[in-house]
C-alpha cells in the first residue's frame, strides 16, 4: 500500500477533503449526516487536481513539472502505451528554457515540464491542467506548422488572457451544461448523442465526427456557446479589454 501515499496527489486537495470531513465533528453549525453515507467502492476518494513540484536547482535553474493525480510510474513504460497521446517540446535548459507539454488521446493537456534560468509563470501555467489544445490558440497544429518555437513566449501572448483568468473554469463549466441539457423537451441532449454513439461502435469515426459537427451547428448549441463566451468576455472585460466585442469593428 505504500504507493498510495498521499505524496502522488495533490496536497491541497487532499487537505481540503480532509477538512470537510472533519468539520462535521467540530462545527456545530454543520449539517450532519442523518443516516450512514452509502459505502463507496473506492477504497481511496478520488482526486482530480494535478499534482505539482516545484523548486529552484543548483545552477539557478527553476523546474516545475505538473500532471495528472496517479501513481507513481516510469516516463519510458508510460510513453509505450498506445493511448499515450503525444508530446511537444521547444527550448532548452542552457537556452530559452525547455518546455514539454503532454498531450494525452483526448487532445488535452496532462502533463507540462519547465526547465529555465527565467523566471516561471508557475500559477498561469497551472491552469493549463486539462484543458483542451483547442482553446489554446490551437496549439497542436501550430506547433507542427513551426509557428511556436519556445512555449514560454507563446503563454505570454495576449490570446492566453482569458484562460489564465480565474472565472475561465467556471466558463468551461457552464458550456458543458449547455451540452448536457436538451435544447427542447422533445430533442436529445448533444452529450446523450455522442454516449449512444460511442456505445455502438466505442469509438468515432470520420462520419460519426462529422454527423456530431452538424448537430453542434445546426442544433443550436454553436450559437448558444457562442454567446456564452460573449457573455463571459463582456462580464470580465475590465480584466480582459484585449479581446474584440460586437460592435467594435
Amino acid at each position: 500500500m505504500d504507493q498510495w501515499t498521499q505524496s502522488n496527489f495533490n496536497s491541497r486537495e487532499v487537505g481540503q477533503l480532509l477538512a470537510s470531513t472533519m468539520l462535521r465533528l467540530f462545527d456545530p453549525t454543520v449539517e450532519n449526516y442523518t443516516e450512514p453515507p452509502e459505502e463507496s467502492m473506492n477504497l481511496i476518494p478520488m482526486y482530480h487536481s494535478s499534482k505539482v513540484q516545484a523548486a529552484i536547482l543548483p545552477g539557478g535553474l527553476n523546474y516545475l513539472h505538473f500532471t495528472k493525480p496517479n501513481l507513481n510510474e516510469p516516463l519510458e513504460k508510460m510513453m509505450t502505451q498506445q493511448n499515450y497521446g503525444r508530446e511537444l517540446v521547444t527550448g532548452t535548459a542552457d537556452g530559452p528554457g525547455y518546455f514539454r507539454v503532454h498531450i494525452n488521446k483526448y487532445s488535452s493537456i496532462e502533463t507540462i515540464t519547465c526547465l529555465t534560468k527565467q523566471a516561471i509563470d508557475t500559477s498561469n501555467l497551472l491552469c493549463l491542467y486539462n484543458v483542451h489544445e483547442r482553446m489554446l490558440n490551437n496549439m497542436v497544429s501550430r506547433f507542427d506548422e513551426g509557428l511556436i518555437a519556445d512555449f514560454f513566449s507563446f503563454f505570454r501572448e495576449t490570446w492566453s488572457l482569458a484562460v489564465f483568468h480565474d472565472r475561465f473554469p467556471d466558463f468551461r463549466q457552464e458550456v458543458r451544461e449547455l451540452l448536457v441539457q436538451k435544447p427542447a423537451e422533445d430533442v436529445i441532449a448533444l452529450e446523450e448523442k455522442v454516449r449512444q454513439l460511442i456505445e455502438q461502435d466505442l469509438e468515432l469515426d470520420k462520419q460519426d465526427r462529422q454527423y456530431l459537427t452538424n448537430e453542434f451547428g445546426d442544433g443550436g448549441s454553436k450559437r448558444a456557446v457562442e454567446t456564452r463566451l460573449l457573455s463571459f468576455l463582456s462580464y470580465n472585460y475590465y480584466h480582459l479589454p484585449v479581446y474584440a466585442k460586437p460592435g467594435m469593428v
